[in-house]
């Protein structure tokens, strides 16, 4: 069986004793517990008063929803102690699909048995939610209240969790790893430290999760490092990705575990989580928010990397294509020396703005590429003042089909055009456009064929998607079309 325990946070004197009585009751009835400290719940999303960015641990409450958990535990006094009571009820509703109860009384949900141990009175109470959870998922009614326990907690030394996070930060942060090796040593360090279960998974693109933009939980996540069971994980053909549900049971397929998990984010967005065996360092103040830190670092180094790589490729496209250009006069300046519209540059500096300002969420990128297949051939029979004549007729053509839009002449041959829209049926109508004036430019010359071969691309707005990556899609799309015809 598999419970989750929804608390707040494990700097809470209370907490930790709710936390230590329910691991008992796991361990004694073998049960799956995992512990999910999301902290308090926040008002109202991404308010400057959030400055510990509340907003961003309670998403971990959100995965409560997506993970298969038989019944779920909420500390809803705590986690909702700063919030109204219909915010409580709205948080608690969110798990209206699952078995839920609560370890405190809120009116129409049921509450555990509340206990009458004074000595040890919520490590007692941590203990009966997991006994009476058990039984009520078997027979929808709570049982007898359990009797009294008693309860050893010996905390480590604050120092002793400190030398642990200064271990870990020296063995990870002042090393230039390979690419994601720093998430194994994650994993080897717990190894070392006597866990036998430990996963880091993030996701292939940062989640916005602020007050405009609440995350849904993507389907898939990565797994950058994992150990079961004491050894590394393996998947089937080298698949490095798991159901973002199933997260829990890659652990618990075998046995019975009880498990704490953390959340990884930067600013307003969600990274990834962490899933590691439950110690009781972990109620060490602060302990486990340094460890999810540390982690949430080298998450942040790894995106930046991956993008500094994407940024590198791009310059070498632009070296290349400028060294292929030819013309010396388009180096130069922002303008078209032949047509007086944008060149190369100038196309580039004005997409760049463009998408800067303008491509948001509801959004669409239309990017096209159009290449006059016919242009060396006019050249080389009729001479480029021949030529000229028709790329000047070209530039002239597009200008009437993209109108509104911009277009610049990126090569001799070649046109790009990029237009920020929402409506649903442009690229259509500029595609239905384009065969219209390609018709009529095929049928005016009588001398030779002046054809234009054209890709028309739509991009709906996501955060990472650059400007290089859409012209290297259309001109794939083009390159495509140009082996079909």
């Amino acid at each position: 069986m598999n419970i989750g325990l929804l608390v707040s946070e494990p700097e809470d004197e209370i907490v930790k004793k709710i936390c230590m009585g329910a691991v008992k009751a796991a361990n004694d009835k073998e049960v799956t517990l995992v512990i999910m400290p999301g902290k308090k719940l926040c008002s109202k999303k991404g308010t400057a008063k959030d400055d510990d960015f509340d907003y961003q641990y309670n998403a971990l409450f959100d995965y409560a929803k997506q993970i298969s958990f038989d019944v779920i535990l909420v500390d809803i006094e705590r986690i909702g102690k700063n919030v109204t009571i219909l915010r409580k009820e709205a948080f608690l509703n969110k798990f209206k699909d699952i078995p839920l109860l609560t370890l405190s009384e809120q009116e129409g949900y049921t509450c555990v048995n509340q206990v009458e141990n004074e000595k040890e009175h919520f490590e007692q109470l941590g203990y009966e939610a997991v006994c009476d959870a058990i039984f009520y998922v078997k027979n929808q009614v709570l049982p007898p209240a359990e009797p009294n326990q008693k309860f050893e907690f010996n905390p480590e030394p604050d120092y002793k969790a400190l030398i642990n996070i200064a271990e870990i930060g020296r063995k990870i942060l002042h090393r230039k790893y390979e690419s994601e090796a720093s998430y194994k040593v994650v994993t080897n360090i717990a190894l070392e430290n006597g866990l036998k279960d430990c996963g880091i998974f993030l996701y292939d693109k940062k989640v916005k999760n602020n007050e405009k933009n609440t995350w849904k939980i993507p389907e898939k996540i990565g797994v950058k490092a994992a150990i079961i069971n004491g050894k590394e994980a393996l998947f089937d053909d080298g698949k490095l990705e798991t159901e973002t549900s199933e997260i829990i049971s890659l652990f618990t397929r075998d046995s019975n575990k009880v498990l704490i998990m953390g959340n990884l984010f930067v600013g307003d967005c969600q990274l990834g989580a962490m899933i590691v065996d439950f110690h009781k360092k972990f109620l060490i103040d602060n302990f486990f928010d340094s460890i999810t830190g540390i982690l949430t670092g080298i998450s942040r180094l790894s995106y930046l990397e991956r993008q500094l790589q994407e940024t590198r490729e791009e310059l070498y496209d632009v070296q290349e294509e400028l060294a292929r250009d030819d013309s010396v006069l388009d180096h130069i300046g922002d303008q078209d020396y032949l047509t007086g519209g944008l060149n190369r540059r100038g196309f580039f500096a004005k997409a760049y703005d463009l998408l800067k300002e303008n491509f948001n969420e509801g959004k669409t990128a239309i990017v096209a590429y159009i290449n006059m297949e016919s242009l060396k051939n006019i050249n080389d029979i009729y001479g480029h003042e021949e030529g000229d004549r028709v790329v000047k007729k070209v530039a002239d053509i597009l200008q009437k089909v993209f109108d509104d839009c911009i277009i610049g002449r990126i090569r001799g041959d070649e046109f790009a055009v990029i237009e920020i829209t929402d409506d649903e049926d442009r690229s259509e109508a500029l595609r239905e456009e384009m065969s219209v004036q390609n018709t009529k430019l095929f049928s005016e010359s009588k001398r030779y064929i002046n054809h234009l071969q054209y890709s028309i691309c739509e991009f709906s707005y996501e955060e990472n998607l650059s400007l290089r990556q859409m012209l290297k899609e259309t001109d794939e799309s083009l390159q495509r079309i140009k082996g079909n015809i």
